[in-house]
């Protein structure tokens, strides 16, 4: 392609010199063009110049055809690159999630391990795991919730509300020993 190229190049030059070449014969010196632009302007060039005019148009042609190659061709690319990236991104996206995943279901795993250990532990030190019915007394409580809990080891009587008719020592007022009521 880039051998095509060149002989193009170098076919356009030497048909550009020759056009020069011929138009600067003696012959044609003397003749005017008349050019009219939408019947309000007519302009008067030589053969030469319109020669050397044409090429300029033909030049600038090549080179807006020229940048709107290269113009696509870098947006094609950036749109290329563009993808590749988020392709990659999205990958390394699913990548950190499918890590993240995994290492919950490890912790997940571990923390059953554990809990399995502490139960066996328990299990092995005869500690119950094994939770009472609801509305069933706890061990040791007594039937009617709103008596007092009586303390271990202490009599019932400690957990009884004193009466205010009775004294320190235990005996009754008015029994016997008792001083006379006055």
């Amino acid at each position: 392609m880039v051998i095509l190229g060149l002989v193009l190049v170098l076919l356009a030059l030497l048909l550009g010199a020759a056009l020069i070449m011929g138009t600067a014969a003696p012959e044609t010196v003397g003749q005017d063009i008349d050019l009219h632009v939408l019947d309000a302007v007519t302009f008067t060039l030589d053969p030469l110049s319109l020669v050397i005019a044409g090429m300029v148009v033909m030049f600038l042609l090549w080179l807006g055809l020229v940048m709107i190659k290269t113009t696509l061709a870098r947006n094609a690319r950036l749109r290329r690159e563009r993808k590749s990236a988020e392709l990659a991104d999205r990958e390394r996206r699913e990548r950190e999630e499918a890590a993240a995943a995994e290492q919950a279901r490890d912790e997940e795993g571990e923390r059953q391990l554990e809990e399995r250990r502490l139960a066996e532990e328990r299990r092995r030190a005869g500690e119950a795991t094994a939770t009472r019915p609801l509305g069933a007394p706890a061990p040791g409580a007594p039937a009617d919730p709103t008596r007092p809990v009586p303390r271990r080891g202490a009599a019932d009587e400690t957990t009884a509300i004193p009466r205010e008719d009775s004294r320190p020592d235990g005996r009754e007022p008015g029994g016997p020993g008792a001083a006379p009521h006055r």
